[in-house]
């Protein structure tokens, strides 16, 4: 078996715990498991504080990313500027054009919805 160091982020700190498995995604599979049994075993650096973890990275003696899981908070954080990048785009489009496509009134809220949402992800009001 290999000894694979894994890392565990919080919104606070990371820990580091070696894990031995036969695979990264095995070792990814324990490491996850150890969170729900035993993470008052993780001492998260640079504070020792409990917190949810929101990471796991299983990586080799070189520290290449072999295996890795986030929360769906961390994975929503990472896509928003593709989704926002997204959403931007598609209201620049001028309310017109999408009209003429065959959209009533009705059927456009959605783009009022979506300003609203570039405006709360940008700092503004909701």
């Amino acid at each position: 078996m290999t000894v694979y160091r894994v890392h565990f982020q919080n919104h606070v700190g990371s820990a580091t715990h070696d894990i031995k498995a036969r695979t990264p995604a095995k070792a990814l599979a324990l490491a996850r498991r150890h969170v729900d049994d035993d993470s008052l075993d993780l001492w998260f650096e640079p504070y020792d504080l409990t917190s949810d973890v929101n990471e796991i990275v299983v990586c080799d003696d070189d520290g290449n990313d072999l295996a890795f899981w986030h929360d769906e908070d961390t994975c929503l954080r990472l896509a928003a500027q593709d989704l926002l990048d997204a959403l931007e785009e598609l209201v620049a489009r001028d309310r017109t054009e999408a009209a003429e496509s065959g959209f009533t009134d009705d059927e456009m809220t959605w783009l009022e919805d979506a300003r609203r949402a570039i405006a709360k992800a940008k700092g503004g009001a909701a």
